[in-house]
């Protein structure tokens, strides 16, 4: 490897580092926010959650920053990114529509301030800020007429696809 290339892969890694390092924090900063100013509990909060998908030809595992979940179901999930969050909102929507045998009814994207908050049944944005989201006695009473709907089964691949496609393009994330 000569100089240059050298050179290079130190910046590459150094800016995979400083990335990491912003998305643990902004990923604290919601932790946080969940649970001091929204109300949540933390063990209602499942931080870096791995679930199995399987798709027609393969099985992998996926994950999430968050998944807010209530006695009777989970609520939300929430991925963190820093930089370009409107970029992952077809994922975060695929991922709450396929992780379970229902279709979780909140999705969000964030970097800490701004956000997509996503009706993921009507398939609309509802918010834009983390402020805007529900805090936790507006869960609780939302959650009183919740009905538990699969993902429709003309869609279940199409949508798990997407789940495998953004997958595969993550980044290192904290974990390493």
């Amino acid at each position: 490897m000569n100089d240059r290339e050298k050179l290079i892969e130190e910046l590459i890694k150094a800016d995979e580092q400083l990335e990491t390092m912003q998305l643990g924090s902004i990923k604290q900063k919601v932790w946080e926010f969940l649970i001091k100013e929204k109300q949540f509990k933390p063990e209602e909060i499942e931080t870096d959650p791995e679930f199995r998908l399987t798709l027609t030809d393969c099985e992998i595992t996926v994950s999430i920053d968050f998944v807010v979940n209530l006695p009777s179901a989970s609520f939300m999930v929430i991925q963190c990114s820093s930089t370009a969050i409107e970029s992952w909102e077809r994922y975060v929507i695929s991922f709450a529509r396929v992780i379970k045998d229902y279709q979780i009814p909140y999705a969000v994207v964030t970097d800490g301030e701004n956000a997509r908050i996503i009706d993921v049944h009507a398939g609309k944005l509802i918010g834009k800020s983390l402020s805007e989201l529900f805090n936790r006695q507006e869960v609780m009473n939302k959650m009183k007429d919740f009905k538990k709907i699969p993902c429709p089964v003309n869609r279940l691949e199409r949508e798990k696809r997407i789940v495998y496609a953004f997958e595969s393009i993550k980044c290192p994330t904290v974990k390493e």
